[in-house]
């Protein structure tokens, strides 16, 4: 693959890259987070962020599909481009943006419908003036979601050509600049509904951005060849599989939040929205290595049938991704009540178990999430939507059960042991048997090199307990913090790692 002005970098260079700026994006995420979420609790109250919660929560069912449908052009638009095929790789996104327009109109009238259905179930949970903010958000988003839906056709090009940089550049410059315009703009009008409006204008402009890079930088074309029945039974066919899953994980993480919002109202949802935010950004610390691996798995697989390789890829993605959450994880546990009161102030000390038992039961799924991609290569994700799903009405039901009499805290257990069954016992035996994964040397490697890192931990929380206050303040609080990172550090890079990831990172950092 060519551009203008010269060829791309060689792929490793690129996956470099990659990984180095999903994973400054990752940090800003992060850092904007800790700052932007309290001062929109100031700004906007309990109640109406409350309320974007919820509605987040219902946008997310359907948004899920745009997942499906990118992961479904990035794997046939990936094998084309492995084999060089262009006329396919040109026909594949042709026929994917008719297809998307498709599901695109189809949402919207899920959405109308959804209207009065919102109206008449949470009439007793919300007021008039509530209900009337969610029906406005709800046409807001879902113009949002039209243009996610487009955009994810551009990322999974960029992806399969592993050209990271620049779509990552963009949702760094998207990740800072659409917080600030929100908290400015809820000075004037501190309402949800600016949130969404907000949200919509960015994601367009940065859409368009990436758009316009894909087709004059990578030069993809979207040409019709014509309608290629069974490119588009594949992509349909493999969708199918995809959606059982997205649905699974929506039903999982939203379920919860539509649950609490109907028993105990927007101020409930509010405190979970709390706790989802810090365990949404410890998933996605795990998960940012693994999608930068998307092609070479394909390689792997489709070019060479090297599962050998392939077990060993992950495994050393897996270790990667464990250090990072148990970092993360370990941190926590150590500092979590003093962060959550710093962060969110009082009124919301269940943010905190709330976070806590959700990142703890998505750990294992975190760190094996390049799972995902080898049973996406290999087209056998139908089993793993089957699972989920399955856990998933489980979940629900069992989370109606104990919502009235435990609360957010007995939904929250309910949602973890699920995820647990799902990801540590079932998944992994899958892996094992039916995909010819080497899973004894994933978790080989994962104890090698997580065990030194939770005595570490250990011992910052035996030093925790001793010190005789029950919350830190802030300086005291980023001292404790301060010393546990590099601790943490200290003890991965002399004793955990090993020689391939010392000489990984040097050569992150150096270029060589």
């Amino acid at each position: 693959m060519t551009v203008r002005g010269g060829a791309l970098p060689d792929a490793s260079v690129r996956r470099q890259r990659g990984v180095i700026a999903s994973y400054v994006n990752m940090v800003v995420q992060i850092v904007v987070n800790l700052a932007y979420v309290p001062l929109l609790l100031s700004t906007i109250g309990q109640e109406e962020y409350g309320l974007y919660q919820f509605v987040g929560s219902i946008m997310a069912y359907l948004v899920s599909v745009n997942g499906v449908l990118s992961a479904s052009v990035g794997r046939f638009y990936s094998i084309y481009t492995a084999d060089g095929d262009t006329r396919m790789m040109e026909n594949t996104l042709a026929i994917a943006r008719r297809l998307f327009w498709g599901v695109s109109f189809v949402a919207v009238a899920i959405i109308a419908a959804l209207i009065p259905a919102v109206r008449f179930v949470y009439s007793s949970s919300f007021t008039e003036s509530q209900i009337n903010e969610c029906v406005a958000m709800l046409a807001v988003l879902a113009a949002n979601m039209v243009v996610t839906f487009h955009n994810s056709i551009s990322l999974a090009v960029a992806t399969a050509h592993e050209c990271f940089t620049f779509p990552k550049v963009t949702q760094l410059v998207g990740l800072i600049s659409q917080p600030l315009l929100i908290l400015v703009l809820t000075q004037w009008y501190p309402h949800a509904l600016t949130i969404a409006l907000v949200a919509f204008a960015t994601n367009a402009i940065w859409s368009a951005v990436q758009r316009l890079y894909v087709c004059h930088v990578l030069q993809a074309r979207f040409t019709f060849h014509g309608w290629d029945r069974q490119l588009v039974k594949c992509i349909l066919g493999f969708s199918s599989a995809v959606v059982l899953v997205s649905a699974a994980d929506q039903l999982f993480w939203n379920s919860g939040k539509l649950i609490i919002g109907y028993y105990l109202g927007a101020g409930a949802v509010a405190v979970y929205g709390v706790g989802s935010q810090i365990y949404t950004a410890y998933q996605s610390a795990g998960l940012t290595v693994s999608g930068v691996f998307f092609q070479r798995v394909t390689e792997l697989i489709h070019d060479n049938h090297d599962m050998k390789a392939v077990s060993s890829l992950f495994a050393r993605v897996g270790r990667v991704a464990f250090v990072v959450c148990m970092l993360i994880l370990g941190g926590f546990v150590v500092l979590g009540r003093d962060f959550v009161h710093l962060w969110a102030g009082p009124g919301y000390e269940d943010a905190f178990w709330i976070a806590l038992i959700l990142m703890g039961a998505m750990t294992i799924e975190v760190v094996q999430n390049m799972g995902i991609t080898i049973m996406q290569v290999l087209d056998r994700y139908r089993f793993r939507g089957v699972v989920y799903f399955s856990l998933s009405v489980i979940n629900i039901v069992a989370c109606l059960v104990v919502a009235p009499t435990s609360g957010i805290i007995g939904v929250v257990v309910v949602t973890a042991l699920c995820m647990i069954v799902g990801n540590g016992i079932v998944m992994n035996w899958y892996y094992a048997v039916k995909l010819g994964v080497d899973i004894g040397l994933f978790w080989r490697e994962i104890f090698s090199v997580g065990a030194p890192l939770v005595a570490t931990v250990a011992s910052f929380i035996v030093l925790r307990a001793v010190v005789p206050c029950e919350y830190l303040g802030w300086l005291a609080f980023l001292l404790f913090g301060a010393m546990y990172v590099v601790a943490f550090v200290a003890v991965f890079w002399t004793v955990s790692s090993n020689e391939g990831e010392r000489s990984y990172v040097v050569r992150l950092f150096t270029h060589r």
